[in-house]
């Protein structure tokens, strides 16, 4: 029973997300094809945002390479004390 209701719980989800994929969609649709015609904004909402996205992988990637860094020094450090 609990298996059943696992699979209409995640056939509720996936209609919903598809749902609301779709009146996404729409949302950016031209008004001349019976949309509301937000695709300006989302350029705009693009084109404000990309930097920011940019800073945040660049430091995620700069963090991940020092940690990185640490613990091949670390390790370094371990097999040094192995040796003796």
């Amino acid at each position: 029973m609990g298996d059943f209701m696992s699979q209409g719980s995640n056939i509720l989800k996936m209609l919903i997300g598809i749902v609301i994929l779709v009146i996404g969609i729409v949302w950016y649709v031209p008004k001349e094809f019976n949309g509301l015609g937000f695709l300006g904004d989302l350029l705009t909402l693009l084109g404000g945002t990309i930097g920011l996205f940019l800073l945040f992988v660049g430091l995620i990637v700069a963090w991940m390479g020092y940690d990185d860094y640490k613990m091949d020094a670390e390790m370094a450090k371990e097999e040094k004390k192995e040796e003796k």
